[in-house]
């Protein structure tokens, strides 16, 4: 017994990965599944899936042309997820959505135990990562990136240490042919790359201990000129590169969207990302463990980028708390609690406990828990789409649309991507592709939600119709209450539909 315990290797330590992960893991299952963006990626995919090709154009905005162009750059990424909702539809592509995230932070504990030599101080930087990622983990062909990003990170990083053989970097061109088709964070791809070969051309140039040869640095720079190569791979070819640069500079997006916007300490993940630099300045002050210049440009890139957008600090800290694991290491210096003990049979039995909760909290069975109420107020219970729907998918509202069509409807932004996908005969004012309205029809957008020369600028735009969310647009139902030319057509208790009087 001790024999097969041993080969097992669970030892106490690895309980200090295993448990954070396991509540990440619990975290992950319950999420509810916000409208935003799941649903128009599910119903490009659906089109790419049964006609064979990529759509060019806007399709489902009527305040817009319809052959207005625009580039699914994501294509492969919806495509992916409109083949896990042919398996098991909604439930399938949840469960996609916490095995892909959760298998890429077992990733960054990996590295970060690779990194230090220590599953706890591993189990402790994965713990800050894990919560400073909070904001990120909605279903979006974004999924598909984060295991590309840290097979990215391991194979660099192995191979700069010298911990693979130099045919394993083989694997970074073919990886990125897949991330550039199924997500524009490919970018991030390229980024890791110039950042090793620069910090390792630094570390060789200044004869550090360790640094790779020039041969060794010859062949990673060819590595990375194909690996760079691979990215024309894709429908787009080389005009791929434009439309992350469109994206990056976008108006709306980058001066509307929160997620665009800097991180501020309101919330959990943000204040766990705060949390985290304070630490990481204490401690490399007081490490024994100087960074490389490879660790330094990564830790300061990685940290510019998570500063000047939120939707950047989960890749923060996929990256940086490795970086902190190995600090951390040369701070409490070589530890009686840090050394690996021998592994036991109980502690399999612990780690089984610990994610046996994870099997029922999946979403064919998570319906039938008793879950706080104060959760059961956030979804939906018991709808035809499947469970843990946020309240703000307008489900109901949506079936009473698509038996009484018509109109040109004004509608709430995130809603717009569940009518896509529900009836998108219907049309919808604006939705979650952000960059394909003008800015000023997001300004005009937010006027009205907000109640400021709202029926002049409905006149304008000719909507007839509008679906509002009670918590959402709150402000702009108050008034409609009293205006007479409205009158409220449909309500439930999340969604309001209102006509304009004939």
């Amino acid at each position: 017994m001790s024999k097969i315990a041993g080969r097992l290797g669970l030892g106490i330590d690895h309980l200090w990965l295993f448990g954070p992960l396991a509540a990440f893991a619990i975290v992950l299952s319950i999420l509810p599944v916000v409208p935003n963006d799941l649903w128009w990626h599910l119903k490009i995919g659906e089109l790419i899936y049964t006609s064979g090709s990529i759509p060019q154009t806007n399709i489902f905005g009527w305040s817009l042309p319809a052959d207005a162009p625009f580039t699914y750059g994501a294509w492969l990424g919806e495509y992916l997820l409109y083949v896990l909702y042919r398996m098991g539809e909604l439930p399938m592509v949840i469960f996609g959505r916490t095995l892909l995230i959760f298998s890429a932070f077992v990733l960054v504990g990996y590295e970060a135990r690779r990194r230090c030599g220590s599953w706890r101080l591993a189990g402790l930087v994965v713990t800050l990562a894990a919560a400073m990622s909070a904001n990120n983990l909605i279903i979006r062909p974004q999924i598909w990136a984060f295991l590309p990003f840290m097979a990215f990170q391991i194979l660099l990083g192995a191979y700069t240490d010298r911990q693979i053989r130099p045919g394993w970097l083989a694997l970074l061109p073919l990886i990125m042919i897949f991330w550039v088709n199924v997500h524009g964070t490919y970018i991030l791809g390229i980024i890791l790359l110039g950042i090793f070969m620069t910090g390792e051309f630094l570390r060789a140039w200044l004869k550090q201990t360790g640094a790779l040869s020039w041969s060794e640095l010859k062949f990673l720079g060819a590595v990375a000129v194909v690996s760079v190569g691979a990215i024309i791979v894709n429908p787009q070819t080389v005009h791929i590169f434009g439309y992350v640069k469109k994206l990056m500079t976008d108006a709306p997006s980058q001066k509307l969207v929160i997620e665009w916007q800097s991180p501020a300490p309101d919330n959990y993940a943000t204040i766990a990302f705060f949390v985290s630099i304070l630490i990481l300045m204490t401690v490399l002050a007081y490490s024994s463990q100087k960074l490389r210049p490879t660790d330094l440009i990564l830790v300061l890139g990685f940290t510019w980028l998570a500063w000047n957008g939120m939707r950047y600090v989960i890749w923060y800290g996929m990256v940086v708390m490795p970086i902190l694991a190995l600090a951390l290491k040369g701070l409490v210096g070589e530890r009686r609690w840090l050394a690996k003990p021998p592994g036991n049979l109980l502690n399999v039995a612990l780690v089984i406990v610990l994610y046996v909760p994870c099997v029922f909290l999946q979403p064919w069975f998570i319906e039938n828990i008793p879950l706080p109420e104060i959760y059961r107020e956030k979804v939906l219970v018991g709808t035809s789409e499947g469970p843990l729907l946020s309240v703000h998918t307008p489900v109901d509202a949506a079936a009473y649309l698509k038996l009484h069509p018509g109109g040109s409807l004004f509608n709430e932004m995130g809603y717009g991507s569940y009518l896509i996908w529900a009836i998108p005969e219907q049309g919808v004012f604006v939705d979650p592709r952000v960059e394909l309205y003008p800015y000023e029809q997001w300004l005009d957008y937010k006027r009205i939600i907000s109640g400021v020369r709202y029926n002049e600028l409905l006149e304008i735009y000719s909507a007839d119709r509008m679906i509002l969310d009670v918590e959402y647009q709150a402000e702009l139902l108050a008034i409609l209450a009293e205006d007479p030319i409205w009158e409220l057509e449909y309500e439930d208790p999340h969604t309001q539909i209102w006509c304009k009087v004939k």
